[in-house]
């Protein structure tokens, strides 16, 4: 199958009984809207600001980081899934994001991607969850922060996160500047924490 095919076939997706209630959803945007909102407010972006997300999933987090950081910062995008690496990567291409994101395919666990260092670290939805070793995930994403630097952490409240986050800090120097609740769909209630390096 060809990109373009393959383009097709990730907006198809989107749209689809299993993806598509989800999307569309008022919890979906609601989450959205908080999230962005929240990076927008609490973090400036300054000339030559360096920022990675870790986990890319649709890519519509790591669009609009692009678009926030236009003119002043880049983004690098990490996911283990070499097929959403890949179709993230040609989409941004193909539609002209005016400042797309590094893509690097590799685990958030390899060792080589901590060569670079960013000003701002975010997490967010299920990425954590989905490594498997919620501890080990945040040392990863600490290590991958100059000093002084932020982790941005949004999950999904059910999964008990925010304790296992809090109880993960009290074994760290790191500082818990911020935690947000959202509760205003108890179905999808979720966090946010802006924690300093």
């Amino acid at each position: 199958m060809n990109m373009d095919d393959k383009l097709f076939n990730y907006y198809l997706e989107l749209k689809s009984p299993e993806a598509g209630e989800w999307n569309s959803s008022p919890e979906c945007i609601h989450t959205e809207l908080i999230t962005r909102d929240y990076v927008r407010r609490e973090f400036p972006v300054t000339d030559g600001i360096k920022v990675c997300n870790v986990g890319i999933g649709t890519g519509d987090w790591d669009d609009y980081l692009g678009y926030w950081l236009k003119g002043k910062g880049n983004l690098t995008s990490i996911d283990i899934n070499k097929d959403i690496c890949e179709i993230f990567a040609y989409r941004q291409q193909r539609e002209g994001h005016p400042n797309p994101s590094k893509v690097l395919c590799k685990s958030i666990f390899d060792k080589e991607i901590t060569n670079e260092k960013y000003d701002i670290v975010t997490l967010i939805g299920s990425a954590i969850k989905e490594t498997g070793d919620f501890e080990r995930c945040l040392d990863s994403c600490f290590d991958l922060l100059n000093t002084g630097g932020f982790l941005m952490f949004m999950a999904n409240l059910k999964y008990s996160l925010l304790e296992r986050l809090e109880e993960y800090l009290t074994t760290t120097n790191f500082q818990l500047e911020q935690k947000n609740l959202y509760e205003v769909y108890s179905e999808y209630a979720f966090f946010i924490c802006k924690i300093k390096k």
